[in-house]
């Protein structure tokens, strides 16, 4: 990233597949999974053509933290 202002601290939940792509993207580009989170994030962000207000992100964010969540005790259920 060009602009090495303040950095955040996030803690993300991924799905195994998602994490073994950003694991792969990592490697293919010889940056650590942190950066390569990033890196996709921006480019999603710029491809986008605007900004979503932070609150939105965090919104959508909590939406998906929760559906996996959801999942997750679906398949701990199911496996009992």
């Amino acid at each position: 990233m060009t602009d090495k202002g303040p950095m955040a601290r996030m803690q993300l939940l991924l799905p195994p597949e998602l994490k073994t792509e950003i694991e792969a993207f990592a490697a293919a580009h010889g940056v650590s999974a942190n950066e390569a989170i990033r890196l996709l994030t921006r480019r999603g962000l710029d491809a986008s053509g605007h900004l979503p207000p932070v609150s939105a992100l965090v919104e959508e964010l909590g939406q998906r933290v929760r559906e996996l969540e959801q999942r997750l005790t679906r398949l701990e259920n199911s496996n009992q």
